[in-house]
């Protein structure tokens, strides 16, 4: 399998500090292959210090994937996936913890989103956290992979808006699970199949508020990804789409198109 990875992220037109944090991480491992990682933490706008939890989160990540994962490759193929979950739950309460002891310390709150995947061959583990989210651009579709944790889902899981009333509602930045000062910082893990040559893009709420599948598609589809500076340059203009389009937030996408035949 051959792996082409690329960041971006920007602050934005109105904020003076870019609470976002992002992570990719390949590497190739003698028993397991290659190996790919992408996170992207989206800090509080409204807390103070959401760039210290995000942070937090995507430091103590980039340290498990070096430190912890190696540590496990003798695994079997079922009982390795089985071990990543329980380390996986393990991390996000230890930070969970510190961040809330963080924050009592200071007397403030703060919090942050998550949301990261795993691949390793052919499978992949994703974990969610808040309204950060991650696509899968494969034959010639876009799938949303992860559910967003937030008052905006809930009413359209419940019905009471549409999705063209939800791009307006007033509570669309508020969530339900963040990792922080909330109590309430149980992921959602799941797991998968990588079928075909596939771009995987992880991103914070500034970038996917105002963007449609079939741009994400378009420009990020496994055809168009033909080196990381091509990937890199779809996601600077898919970006500019978004702040022409009045996005105010901080924006980070990190996209891994992964070539399963390569």
């Amino acid at each position: 399998m051959k792996v082409k990875a690329c960041i971006y992220t920007d602050a934005g037109k109105s904020r003076k500090v870019n609470q976002d944090s992002v992570l990719v991480k390949v590497a190739n491992s003698e028993k397991l292959g290659r190996i790919s990682f992408v996170a992207v933490c989206d800090g509080m706008g409204g807390l103070p210090k959401g760039e210290v939890a995000s942070c937090k989160v995507v430091r103590s990540l980039e340290n498990w994937f070096h430190e912890e994962l190696s540590l496990m490759q003798d695994l079997e193929t079922e009982r390795l996936w089985d071990v990543i979950e329980v380390s996986w739950r393990r991390l996000i309460a230890k930070i969970s913890g510190e961040l809330r002891r963080y924050a009592r310390h200071r007397k403030i709150d703060l919090g942050t989103t998550l949301t990261a995947l795993l691949q390793i061959g052919d499978r992949y583990m994703l974990m969610n956290i808040g309204d950060s989210r991650i696509y899968v651009a494969s034959k010639g579709e876009v799938i949303k992979l992860t559910k967003d944790h937030s008052v905006l889902q809930k009413k359209l899981d419940e019905g009471k808006i549409t999705e063209k009333e939800a791009l307006n509602d007033r509570e669309k930045s508020v969530l339900l699970r963040c990792l922080g000062s909330m109590k309430t910082a149980e992921p959602d893990i799941t797991r998968g199949v990588i079928k075909n040559d596939s771009t995987v893009i992880a991103c914070s709420d500034g970038f996917w508020r105002t963007m449609e599948k079939t741009e994400l598609y378009s420009m990020l589809c496994p055809q168009m990804c033909v080196t990381s500076e091509d990937m890199l340059d779809a996601c600077k203009k898919l970006v500019k789409k978004a702040y022409d389009r009045n996005e105010t937030d901080n924006i980070s996408v990190a996209a891994l198109c992964m070539e399963l035949g390569a």
